[in-house]
């Protein structure tokens, strides 16, 4: 199935709006480090990474959070048995994950543009995901139930707040290589203890449907979203809301809020878009 290709599009605009620049604002608590991979099959990855600022867009999208002490997010080779997100950090985004997906995807399209598409967007779901298990650490935000959950609903509600453009094109380059996958890939591993694959995309999807079903209801229509969940996703997203309003909207600056919802992103690397 083939998603949207607006979302696509907004996607590519987002990834490439920024250059190889070191740092977005000096005052940025998210830290942001590229570790050189000691593998060559996996240097292709972060060359690409680094030469598209990625880490840039993650930290300029995080921009209004102001965290009691700075949060360090880097990408890095974590060999054949990645270890867990542990208090204190760092964040870590692993080399492996994008170049399996960058393989299953160039499995299933020929358009280099396209495939470079997914690829960032699984990029930015995957960094959100682990960047929500950082939050919850730094701000000791209390987890009920599975962490990994927690995780991938705090990631989604994160992209809601902060950026719609965001949120379109990381919901269909999710769906997409979730789908290519054979229902395997959630955005942060290819086999988690944590829960059933499909269930954490679920999860995902279900709070991208609720804050905006206008947007979303073609997941529903289309059979990627089931309609029996659909309909529960309301009250998942509320109780998501409500803790989100209560234990880390106060570390929000909200003028900078306001500026990354308003902010476009342009196709042009040389023009970041406008930060208003």
């Amino acid at each position: 199935m083939k998603l949207p290709t607006c979302a696509a599009a907004l996607a590519l605009a987002l990834l490439l709006a920024t250059g190889g620049a070191r740092d977005v604002r000096a005052d940025s608590q998210v830290e942001i480090a590229y570790e050189e991979p000691a593998s060559a099959e996996l240097r292709p990855i972060y060359e690409e990474l680094k030469s598209l600022g990625m880490l840039q867009q993650l930290q300029l999208l995080m921009e209004p959070l102001r965290l009691p002490k700075p949060l360090l997010v880097r990408t890095a080779e974590c060999g054949p048995n990645p270890e867990p997100y542990a208090p204190g950090g760092p964040v870590t985004i692993c080399y492996e994950v994008l170049d399996q997906v960058a393989k299953l995807v160039k499995q299933h399209s020929h358009d280099p543009a396209y495939q470079q598409t997914l690829i960032n967007g699984a990029f930015i779901q995957t960094a959100l995901h682990n960047v929500a298990l950082g939050i919850f650490d730094v701000l000791g935000v209390p987890v009920w139930g599975r962490e990994f959950d927690a995780a991938d609903r705090l990631a989604a509600l994160i992209m809601t707040q902060f950026g719609e453009d965001v949120m379109a094109a990381t919901v269909e380059t999710t769906t997409q290589i979730f789908q290519w996958s054979n229902r395997t890939w959630t955005g942060r591993d290819f086999a988690s203890t944590a829960s059933p694959e499909a269930q954490r995309f679920y999860n995902y999807l279900c709070i991208a449907y609720a804050a905006s079903p206008y947007d979303y209801d073609y997941l529903v229509r289309g059979g990627t979203l089931p309609k029996e969940r659909a309909e529960q996703c309301e009250s998942e997203y509320q109780q998501i809301k409500k803790a989100f309003d209560l234990r880390i909207m106060p570390f929000v600056d909200p003028d900078l809020l306001v500026k990354a919802r308003a902010r476009r992103w342009s196709i042009s690397p040389s023009n970041p878009g406008n930060s208003g």
